[in-house]
């Protein structure tokens, strides 16, 4: 039976410089669970360490060891803000010794990161001994099983499948690693597509990633055998992207979904201090960046406080970390003194705070401007909380008919929405009532499936 070859090169990149796993990464990691659950026989995942054509392989157990480490261990930080340090005002006075126990919570991370990702790396001697030690069929079956650090050159066979779900479009030569699989190797090539912003939407997105974005997928996608897609919202795209570019697939896109999973607080295990108060306050979880949409969340807690007045007005909490194209944002977030608190930033919330802050929260906003699938919709409803969230692109798709929708570029439209569910408090807690009666959170297991039966996998 053939295998397949997930490339997670970009997932431990990411890890290993950021101090939270964001949207892609968690929906590799799952994603690659979840294959791993299906088929354990047939999976195998690879990173890129040198050239276009050189790959080794990388234990499932390095990769989940990497990503929760990542997930929960603490970073310093500001652990709420409600305001930003003014260039004019030096701040609180931390001694010296603070100042010294800082530093080193800041290195013992930093240490803590790159042990996980030398045990993945090895010395190419290394690899290249083991490769040819176990180079004969005979040792194929065993050497499948091999941790780390064997060559995909020597186990890859005719008929094997070779995966990108994440995001590698740095690697400019990328084509000449999909054209070395299919014509040397002859394996087949399948790519999972998120979304298509940085094409249709380039506003949002960074100079840099719109420029490797489209020079990536003008000379990968057309040699993509499978194409899959987190909705049917981004298949869309990626077809009308085709049809601008002229490119033929050798297949139509299908669709996956997105799973859910979901982060219970721990029973017996203390809400931080941190944390605001639950039932005082509304969540929003997403990195802050342009096309997430913070700004127009800002304008209707603004007139909430206008007309209601504080006092009746929940606290805004934003929780992730700062991307880009925000920093106007910021400022006005500071010039505004933050809404006297009434808006929070919670940046780089580990897993388990997440868990507090959905358990705790009145309901959650997403009023992103689009989405390739919204994560942080259905993560909402497998929590058991309502969500207030846009109505544009696959947002629809994750919240389904337990989400009430508003038009994202609306600020009146937004705080109808808002003030409705604020004024029902009765009516917002039967709903929450019904979303965890009737909510069926999408598995990742199904995701996983659908790529395994269109790649000829066997399951299990």
């Amino acid at each position: 039976m053939p295998v397949l070859w997930v490339d997670v090169t970009d997932l431990l990149h990411y890890l290993g410089q950021h101090n939270r796993p964001s949207g892609i990464q968690r929906v590799v990691s799952e994603l690659g669970r979840a294959l791993v659950e299906c088929a354990p026989e047939h999976i195998r995942f690879v990173r890129r360490f040198a050239g276009p054509y050189d790959f080794e392989t990388v234990s499932w157990l390095d990769i989940k060891s990497l990503f929760s480490t990542t997930a929960e261990k603490p970073v310093p930080r500001e652990q709420t803000r409600t305001s930003l340090p003014s260039p004019h005002d030096p701040g609180p006075f931390t001694p010296p010794q603070g100042r010294l126990a800082l530093l080193k919570a800041s290195a013992d991370m930093q240490a803590a990161t790159f042990r996980h990702l030398n045990r993945l790396t090895g010395s190419l001697a290394g690899r290249i001994r083991r490769a040819v030690r176990h180079r004969s069929r005979h040792h194929h079956a065993s050497f499948l099983h091999t941790d780390s650090g064997a060559l995909l050159s020597e186990l890859a066979r005719p008929g094997d499948i070779f995966l990108v779900p994440g995001s590698p479009w740095d690697f400019s030569d990328y084509a000449r690693t999909v054209r070395w699989l299919r014509d040397s190797r002859r394996m087949t090539f399948g790519l999972l597509i998120h979304d298509m912003f940085p094409i249709f939407n380039p506003e949002w997105c960074d100079r840099g990633v719109i420029a490797s974005f489209t020079a990536w997928h003008r000379t990968v996608l057309p040699l993509a055998d499978h194409v899959f897609t987190t909705s049917t919202a981004t298949a869309r795209d990626v077809q009308n992207h085709a049809r601008q570019e002229r490119i033929s697939l050798i297949s139509e896109p299908v669709r996956i979904g997105v799973g859910t999973t979901l982060h219970n607080s721990v029973p017996g295990l203390r809400r931080p201090e941190t944390l605001p108060p639950p039932g005082t306050y509304v969540l929003f979880v997403s990195t802050l960046e342009a096309r997430k949409n913070h700004i127009q969340m800002v304008r209707v807690w603004r007139r909430l406080l206008e007309e209601r007045g504080s006092a009746n007005v929940p606290t805004l909490v934003f929780a992730g970390r700062v991307g880009w194209l925000v920093s106007d944002l910021m400022q006005q977030l500071e010039a505004m003194q933050w809404l006297g608190g009434k808006i929070r930033h919670i940046a780089s919330p580990t897993d388990t705070e997440l868990a507090f802050l959905h358990e705790g929260c009145l309901f959650t906003v997403f009023p992103s401007l689009a989405e390739g699938w919204g994560l942080p919709v259905s993560e909402s409803l497998a929590s058991g909380k309502p969500c207030l969230a846009s109505n544009s692109t696959a947002i629809p798709e994750a919240g389904g008919l337990l989400t009430r929708y508003f038009d994202p570029e609306n600020a009146n439209d937004i705080f109808r929405v808002v003030s409705e569910t604020l004024d029902h408090p009765q009516a917002l807690t039967e709903w929450g009532e019904r979303i965890r009666r009737t909510y069926r959170p999408p598995q990742w297991r199904d995701c996983a499936r659908r790529i395994l039966d269109q790649t000829g996998c066997q399951q299990s």
